[in-house]
């Protein structure tokens, strides 16, 4: 089963927690920090992209599962995994991974607060 970029029922279950009324604050924070990643990452301001990924995939492991960004937390989890475990991380390709999820997770979250 592939995973979604958005996962519904998860989203339905922060509603019931936080209320239905706070989700679309909720849901603009979290587009912002998405917007925040993406724009670093893609324009390599950064520096150390590597550094940058790993700092980032360990934010959005909870954040991304919080909101039901399932495939964005699995590449998220992926990535701290493998710096966890030492293992190299493929700077073009990790990043560019990332660089699609956030893309493909904002496109389908900004639907949301639209």
């Amino acid at each position: 089963m592939a995973l979604e970029v958005l996962n519904q029922k998860k989203i339905d279950r922060l509603a019931a927690e936080v209320g239905e009324e706070n989700v679309p604050v909720l849901l603009e924070i979290f587009l912002g920090e998405l917007d925040g990643y993406i724009s670093h990452l893609a324009s390599n301001s950064t520096g150390d992209i590597v550094e940058y990924l790993k700092e980032i995939s360990h934010a959005l492991k909870s954040s991304a599962a919080s909101f039901g960004a399932d495939a964005l937390c699995n590449i998220a989890i992926t990535i701290d995994a493998k710096a966890k475990a030492g293992q190299p991380i493929n700077e073009k390709q990790d990043t560019d991974d990332m660089l699609d999820w956030l893309q493909q997770t904002y496109q389908r979250y900004s639907e949301l607060v639209s």
